[in-house]
């Protein structure tokens, strides 16, 4: 593969810079250079625009390059997927950006997408409090926990009047799978799940996938049997690189 080929990674939600520096690493050792971005999940909940924001520096050196050199998207959870669509809006505006997008070789989805099959306030509400468990637990010092009691509930609660409160923000969110659909590149995607994931429920990510093969986009799809949301590699780092080296082979040769 070409040294010249980059690689964009969409960091999960409350990501920290150092839980992405391993894949970083991963992509200098097979010769591509990282770009980080984590998109900041609570200005996200409170500002519809956020992830058009925090992604427009990367717009924009995208598009400067003018499709020069090859692009692979590395993107993780509902975070980095919502990050994913507010990226290509911003290509998708220009004709440098369009170069961008057309340069996309692959794209590489690790434990997502799952809010687009959201099943109402309710479960909207839980996926959110799930999601934001990990953070209070750090912030308690209590170490990486999925769920907490007493917390976890609360966290739900909180989250149901955060939809009466902040309706634009919500459907800004839930319209990220449709942004994507039309404006993804038509390159091969690698969607990487973990079956124990609570988060994104496997379910979720192989309808996805469904949908992905009925409009025409190569996909190829492993489940990773006891992993955990967002934690794939650390539960199998010999598989997790086996399976992106052999895909960026087939897509940046």
């Amino acid at each position: 593969m070409t040294s010249r080929a980059r690689v964009v990674l969409l960091g999960w939600g409350n990501a920290m810079r150092s839980q992405l520096m391993v894949y970083e690493r991963l992509y200098r050792i097979l010769g591509l250079e990282p770009t980080t971005v984590i998109p900041d999940t609570l200005e996200g909940l409170g500002r519809p625009g956020a992830y058009a924001r925090i992604v427009a520096p990367l717009a924009a050196e995208l598009a400067a390059e003018q499709g020069a050199r090859p692009i692979v998207v590395h993107l993780f959870s509902d975070n980095g997927f919502m990050g994913w669509a507010a990226l290509l809006d911003a290509l998708d505006a220009t004709e440098n950006g369009r170069r961008a997008i057309g340069a996309m070789r692959g794209v590489i989805v690790d434990s997502a997408p799952g809010l687009w099959a959201v099943r109402g306030p309710l479960d909207f509400a839980r996926r959110f409090a799930l999601g934001m468990t990990p953070a209070v637990a750090r912030m308690a010092r209590f170490g990486a926990r999925e769920r907490l009691p007493i917390v976890t509930p609360l966290l739900a609660l909180g989250f149901l009047g955060y939809q009466v409160l902040f309706p634009r923000a919500v459907r800004a969110m839930l319209s990220a799978a449709g942004r994507v659909t039309a404006k993804q590149p038509r390159c091969p995607h690698l969607f990487l799940y973990g079956e124990r994931d609570i988060l994104v429920p496997p379910r979720d990510v192989r309808a996805w996938i469904e949908r992905q093969r009925e409009v025409g986009i190569d996909t190829e799809s492993h489940a990773f049997a006891e992993a955990r949301h967002v934690a794939l590699f650390p539960k199998d780092p010999r598989r997790y690189r086996a399976l992106v080296t052999e895909f960026l082979k087939r897509v940046v040769p």
